[in-house]
């Protein structure tokens, strides 16, 4: 039963992760597609464009990283939280808590 619990909670951290980085996205985007005649006007367009690149690319990497190691060590890091949150559930039904 813990193993089905540890991939759901894998499942929902991953979802919200990706959900997370294509916001990143979409914002730079908008903000880029907002400012790109401000940027034109100064001359600054390329600049703009590598440095949100730089950035969105970075954060990417970064999260898909974080899911590659939750991967791996899944049954620690949730196994701690389910340990806690089980412990805690047996505290409230015997009204210690």
């Amino acid at each position: 039963m813990q193993d089905a619990r540890v991939a759901a909670m894998f499942g929902r951290d991953r979802a919200a992760a990706i959900f997370a980085v294509g916001m990143v996205w979409f914002v730079y985007a908008f903000t880029f597609w907002t400012m790109r005649q401000a940027c034109d006007t100064c001359g600054i367009t390329y600049l703009v464009l590598g440095v949100g690149a730089c950035v969105v690319l970075l954060n990417t990497a970064a999260i898909a990283a974080m899911i590659r190691h939750y991967r791996e060590d899944r049954d620690a890091i949730y196994g701690t939280d389910l340990y806690y949150l089980d412990s805690l559930r047996e505290m409230r039904r015997a009204g210690e808590v």
